[in-house]
């Protein structure tokens, strides 16, 4: 498979409950924890709620820390995720100890809908 981000769970276009659990895989890059500091290859996952057209975090950019931006940091593979009503984008943006985004190669969006 190629490097990148890839969702487990939930799939694109799923119909998930308010509170639901996401689970991310990484291909080509190492997790861990942020608090582990800059390591060569590794960093952690990040899910942006209806980040746009776009679809990735600019690589180098930081990656904000907001209601939107979910971060990751402990290395987790699976969390809870919280949305209200609707159909909301979900995009996965792997980055490193300092929250700079790997770019569009290491990002991948799902659509969901809230039901």
């Amino acid at each position: 498979a190629a490097n990148g981000v890839y969702w487990i769970s939930p799939k694109d276009g799923a119909v998930v409950e308010k509170k639901f659990t996401v689970k991310m895989g990484v291909i080509g890059l190492e997790l861990a924890p942020a608090s582990e500091g800059m390591q060569e290859g590794t960093g952690h996952h990040h899910v942006v709620v209806d980040i746009g057209k776009k679809g990735y975090v600019e690589k180098g950019e930081a990656i904000a820390f907001d209601a939107t931006h979910l971060h990751y940091g402990k290395a987790q593979k699976e969390a809870v995720v919280e949305l209200t009503p609707g159909t909301h984008t979900l995009t996965l943006q792997f980055a490193n100890a300092k929250h700079e985004s790997f770019g569009k190669k290491f990002a991948k969006t799902i659509t969901v809908t809230v039901a």
